[in-house]
C-alpha cells in the first residue's frame, strides 16, 4: 500500500509540475506577445514621429524666409516643435516630433539650391568688357555686362582659349544678385557680440564638444587667440575682440570663429566658420571640407588719402593664398560708408587654389584660382607687372558645381537644400 501511495503521490506531484510548467510557458507567450504588440506599436509611433520630423526640415526648404521663431502645434497625439536660425553662413533647422515619454530630433544646416539660371559668373554691369587673359575657362551661365566678353593680353600672355565661353551668356544687372537682409543684419550682430552671453561662457580647453541639440557653448576673450593644439567640435563659437590665429596642429569641426582679424596659417585641416570684420588670411595648401566659410564683413576705418597709394591698394583685405582647397562659400562685403576705390583689392585668389561652392565679392576680385560652382563681383582686377588692369580675368578658371544638390548662400527669395544633418 505504501508503494502504491508512494507512485500516486509522485504522479499528482508530475502532473503538478507538468501544470506549472505549461502555466509559466503560456504567461511567457502572452507576455512575449504583449511586449511584441508593445514593441510594434512603440516602433510605428517613433518612425511616423521620424517621418514627421524629417517632412518639416524638408517643408521648411520651401520658404524664402527665415521666421526665428519656434512654431508649436498638434497632431493627435504628437507635439512638434519646429525652429530655424542663421548658423554661419547656413540656416540651422531644428525639428522635434514627441510621442508620449518619447522624442524625436532633427537638425541640419540648410542654403540656398542651385537652379537652372543660377549663375556660374555674375559680374555687374560697369559698361566695360569683360577681357579675359592667358589660361582662363568660363562654363555655364555667364552673366556679363551688355559690352560682353572679349580676348585680351598682359604683357604678352594672351588667352589660349578655342572659345571665350562655353555655356551661355545673359546681360547682367548694375550690381551683383543680393543677399537676405536678415541674414547681413545677423553678421553685423554677433560680430558686434550677439552670441556672448556670460552664462555660456566656458575658458578654452584642450578638447570642447558640445551638441547642436544643446544651447552653444561660448568662448570668448578681449585678447588674441592662438588655436594650437585644441581639438574642438560641434556647437562652439570662439570669439576675440582683437584677433585669432588658427594653426595646423588645432582640430576644428564645425566650430564658429569670430573676430576683427583671423589669421589661418598654412597646411590647416578642419570644417570650420570664420567671421571677421577686419581681415581674413588663409594661406598655403590648406584644406576647409564642406561646409566651411570664411565671411569678411568689412569695418575698417578708411580715409581719403589711402585712396592713391599703390601698395595699400594691392594689400588685399581678404586673401587665400596658393595650393588651398575650400568647400562652401567665400564671401566679401562692402564697407558701406568707406570711400570708393576702383583698383583696390579686396578679395584675393592666389594661382592653383580651388574653391569648391561659392565666391561673392561685393567689391573689387583678384582671381587666379579655380572655382567650380558660382563666382560674383563687382569687378574683376589684374595686379599684373607693375599695373592694374580692371575687369581682366587672368588664368581664372570658372567651373560647372559638381554637386547637384549643393546647398549655398541666402540669397534673397529662393528654395533651400540640406548642407549637412548635424549631431
Amino acid at each position: 500500500m505504501k508503494i502504491v501511495y508512494k507512485i500516486k503521490a509522485q504522479a499528482m506531484q508530475f502532473a503538478l509540475l507538468i501544470s506549472v510548467i505549461i502555466a509559466i510557458l503560456l504567461s511567457t507567450f502572452l507576455l512575449l506577445t504583449h511586449v511584441q504588440s508593445f514593441f510594434r506599436i512603440k516602433s510605428k509611433e517613433i518612425i511616423e514621429a521620424s517621418d514627421i520630423a524629417n517632412n518639416q526640415i524638408f517643408g521648411s526648404l520651401l520658404a524664402t524666409t527665415v521666421s526665428k521663431d519656434t512654431t508649436n502645434s498638434s497632431i493627435d497625439t504628437k507635439t512638434i516643435k519646429l525652429a530655424t536660425n542663421y548658423h554661419g553662413a547656413w540656416t540651422k533647422t531644428f525639428s522635434e516630433v514627441a510621442v508620449k515619454e518619447s522624442k524625436i530630433r532633427k537638425i541640419a544646416f540648410t542654403g540656398a539650391a542651385l537652379d537652372l539660371k543660377t549663375p556660374n559668373l555674375y559680374l555687374a554691369n560697369k559698361n566695360a568688357p569683360l577681357v579675359v587673359v592667358g589660361n582662363t575657362r568660363l562654363e555655364g551661365n555667364s552673366y556679363l555686362p551688355e559690352q560682353g566678353i572679349k580676348a585680351g593680353n598682359i604683357s604678352g600672355n594672351y588667352y589660349q582659349g578655342s572659345s571665350l565661353y562655353y555655356g551661355s551668356v545673359i546681360e547682367s544687372k548694375a550690381t551683383i544678385p543680393e543677399l537676405d537682409n536678415q541674414w547681413i543684419s545677423y553678421i553685423e550682430s554677433i560680430i558686434k557680440g550677439g552670441y556672448i552671453d556670460e552664462a555660456l561662457t566656458i575658458p578654452i580647453a584642450k578638447e570642447v564638444k558640445n551638441s547642436f541639440y544643446d544651447t552653444a557653448k561660448i568662448i570668448y576673450t578681449n585678447e588674441s587667440i592662438v588655436l594650437g593644439n585644441e581639438k574642438i567640435s560641434g556647437n562652439v563659437v570662439i570669439q576675440s575682440s582683437s584677433k585669432i590665429t588658427i594653426t595646423s596642429t588645432s582640430q576644428l569641426t564645425d566650430v564658429v570663429v569670430i573676430a576683427p582679424i583671423i589669421i589661418v596659417e598654412d597646411y590647416v585641416k578642419g570644417r570650420f566658420q570664420l567671421i571677421a570684420s577686419k581681415k581674413i588670411e588663409i594661406g598655403k595648401n590648406c584644406y576647409l571640407s564642406y561646409p566651411s566659410s570664411a565671411i569678411l564683413l568689412d569695418k575698417k576705418n578708411i580715409s581719403k588719402s589711402n585712396t592713391g597709394n599703390t601698395s595699400q591698394n594691392r594689400n588685399p583685405d581678404f586673401s587665400i593664398d596658393k595650393n588651398t582647397v575650400i568647400q562652401g562659400s567665400i564671401v566679401y562685403l562692402k564697407n558701406k560708408s568707406a570711400t570708393k576705390n576702383r583698383i583696390k583689392t579686396n578679395l584675393n585668389i592666389a594661382i592653383g587654389t580651388e574653391i569648391i561652392g561659392e565666391i561673392y565679392c561685393q567689391g573689387n576680385i583678384e582671381f587666379m584660382g579655380t572655382i567650380k560652382g558660382s563666382l560674383y563681383t563687382q569687378q574683376f582686377i589684374a595686379n599684373q607687372s607693375g599695373s592694374v588692369y580692371l575687369n581682366h580675368l587672368y588664368n581664372g578658371k570658372i567651373l560647372v558645381n559638381p554637386i547637384p544638390k549643393y546647398a549655398g548662400l541666402p540669397f534673397k527669395n529662393v528654395k533651400k537644400n540640406i548642407a549637412t544633418w548635424l549631431y
